[in-house]
């Protein structure tokens, strides 16, 4: 890897990154304008457009001359730059919106748990409660089924990654799992919960807190606890060998010995 390229790459990537944000809140501001006009005419502008746009084409392609080849651009250039816009942005687009269903995906089943229980009454669980049980499920489920809420995010996402095959050429998949990988996703964990540790023990070694009643930083501190040990629990599990055969044959071999073992099998 060529350590001299990452400054320049890092430029480049802020450029597009920035770019490409400017592209999305102008695109998102024109609809939200156009949606908001009270005179709906716009609609029947562009449905005309359209149908010129397509007569166009036909022309160019049935009477092939230079006139009609040069009207045929002039019609098709605004149409040609928007879509050149929004695959200039697509990509920017899909690591924003899969990280933010990722997000909400892994926070939905544990908030919607809590809200069930609110709702019924089963258990009175206190806000700091409720807070350990939303940060430890959402972060813990983040990396136990990652696959599963990522292939979830792929199939009902505003991309339709899997069955979409105009979609597939911008590779979304490839993109969004390079970002939004197992070690990243750890990665961003840990740093949030150090970033947020370091503010408590400040605040705590100056008799305050950051939420209003101490016990909710003791329950983030907790949540943190518990995703360190599960984290642990999982890349421990890798190395955690206990084969059912294996086993077996030891035990024969504890039990009968070890020539007696050879004539069993």
């Amino acid at each position: 890897m060529n350590i001299k390229k990452e400054p320049k790459s890092t430029l480049f990537l802020i450029i597009i990154i920035i770019i490409s944000l400017i592209i999305m809140f102008y695109l998102s501001m024109g609809m939200e304008q156009l949606n908001n006009t009270k005179n709906h005419n716009w609609v029947f502008y562009f449905l005309g457009y359209v149908a010129l746009w397509i007569l166009s084409n036909y022309l160019h392609n049935k009477f092939p001359n230079k006139l009609i080849k040069y009207i045929n651009y002039c019609i098709s250039f605004p149409l040609s730059f928007v879509l050149l816009l929004f695959q200039f942005a697509v990509p920017t687009m899909g690591i924003i919106i899969h990280t933010t269903l990722f997000i909400a995906l892994s926070f939905s089943i544990p908030l919607f748990l809590t809200r069930l229980n609110d709702y019924f009454n089963y258990l009175n669980l206190t806000d700091q409660t409720t807070i350990f049980i939303n940060l430890t499920f959402a972060t813990c489920s983040s990396v136990a089924f990652y696959k599963l809420i990522l292939d979830i995010v792929y199939r009902f996402g505003p991309f339709r990654i899997k069955s979409s095959e105009k979609i597939k050429k911008f590779k979304l998949d490839a993109l969004t799992e390079y970002v939004l990988n197992k070690e990243n996703i750890r990665f961003i964990i840990y740093s949030s919960f150090f970033i947020y540790l370091l503010m408590f023990s400040f605040q705590y070694l100056q008799n305050s807190s950051i939420f209003e009643i101490g016990e909710k930083d003791r329950a983030v501190y907790q949540s943190f606890l518990c995703f360190l040990a599960f984290d642990r629990l999982l890349l421990n599990s890798k190395r955690f060998i206990l084969m059912p055969s294996e086993l077996l044959k030891k035990m024969l071999v504890s039990i009968i010995g070890d020539e007696e073992e050879k004539n069993f099998r």
